[in-house]
């Protein structure tokens, strides 16, 4: 998938409409292809996006252990912690995006009330990241659905 100025999107299975496209060339108007992670409000011309995210960063109480299942979903390397809830609209983008072709490249896109850390099993983390994640995914879970 690319925006109406060519920037590719390499995961973009969610949801995203003409709509986010064109609010993502805004969003990146002047961007140099470097990392960037952006979370941003999204106009009222963008429809809202579906959220996963469950727990307290998304205004839930903590999910427990007994609620979730581990499953790899969409050929990850590793196991997420999934809930049997319903995705929730969100009005809030997540956009993580850096260097993959000669303009840079939007790795993902999606709804979110946080940006959330890389899943525990991503072995590209540094240790102090790891500990993060696995703190922050004990007390969250996707929703299913996602």
């Amino acid at each position: 998938m690319q925006t109406p100025n060519g920037i590719t999107i390499a995961h973009a299975d969610h949801g995203l409409t003409e709509e986010h496209l064109t609010f993502i060339d805004t969003l990146l108007v002047g961007w140099d292809g470097s990392f960037t992670i952006l979370h941003v409000e999204m106009p009222e011309s963008c429809p809202a996006l579906q959220s996963a995210l469950y727990g307290p960063a998304a205004g839930d109480n903590r999910v427990l252990e007994g609620e979730v299942t581990y499953e790899k979903r969409n050929g990850r390397p590793g196991p997420s912690r999934l809930i049997d809830r319903p995705t929730r609209p969100c009005r809030m983008l997540v956009l993580i995006a850096g260097p993959g072709n000669e303009e840079g490249i939007v790795y993902t896109a999606y709804g979110s009330p946080v940006v959330a850390p890389r899943e525990w099993w991503d072995s590209g983390m540094k240790p102090h990241e790891a500990i993060e994640a696995a703190t922050f995914w004990n007390g969250h879970a996707l929703s299913r659905e996602a």
